[in-house]
């Protein structure tokens, strides 16, 4: 399936095109798109993980990012200035996915001040339980966080945040109207191929 020829784009090198064709082959799904997701948060950088979708109508809160003329990339919208542009790599020993990326959301001084704001006074209670929280991206007021460690898949993860993580960042910062949990709580479940979209 080849994508339309007006889909924004992201630099995706041979290696990691060879390797995407064959684990599709390989898995029995030569057409799967390639979905990126936020995988969390390694140090105070983002981490990206990599799995194939079927191929067909991207959800309204998705967008498609072309990488050759036969791979396309499907990546929720909230993340999609992490990935328009970027570069996706192959490791050639392990043949492992990375995504590398400009994109920094600590340029916005707004958002460098939600981050500060969790490291300082949210992270170092949360870190008590083995997890974190991250700010993943700012965009029309809303905030974007992400969970991870011990808060991944917690039972009281929403707790967390609508009682406490939403509460302090949008009483410090009133240009924000929501903070939205992006994070995967049930991910794992199946990490290689999700036969349906709906």
């Amino acid at each position: 399936m080849t994508h339309e020829p007006d889909l924004p784009r992201l630099d995706l090198t041979e290696r990691a095109a060879q390797r995407i064709r064959q684990f599709r082959e390989r898995q029995g799904h030569p057409e799967a798109w390639v979905a990126i997701s936020p995988g969390g948060l390694q140090g105070d950088r983002l981490q990206y993980s990599f799995s194939l979708v079927e191929a067909g109508d991207p959800r309204p809160d998705e967008v498609l990012v072309a990488g050759t003329s036969d791979i396309t990339f499907v990546a929720p919208r909230v993340i999609s200035r992490h990935v328009i542009g970027a570069r996706v790599d192959a490791d050639p020993i392990s043949g492992a996915l990375a995504l590398e990326t400009d994109y920094d959301p600590d340029s916005d001084p707004l958002a460098g001040a939600v981050q500060r704001l969790l490291d300082e006074e949210i992270n170092p209670a949360v870190a008590a339980h083995g997890g974190y929280i991250g700010l993943l991206d700012i965009a029309d007021g809303v905030a974007y966080v992400q969970m991870g460690g011990g808060c991944q898949g917690c039972g009281l993860a929403e707790v967390t945040l609508s009682q406490g993580v939403r509460t302090a960042i949008l009483e410090r910062f009133s240009e924000l109207t929501d903070v939205v949990d992006t994070t995967d709580h049930a991910q794992g479940t199946n990490p290689y191929y999700q036969p349906s979209k709906k």
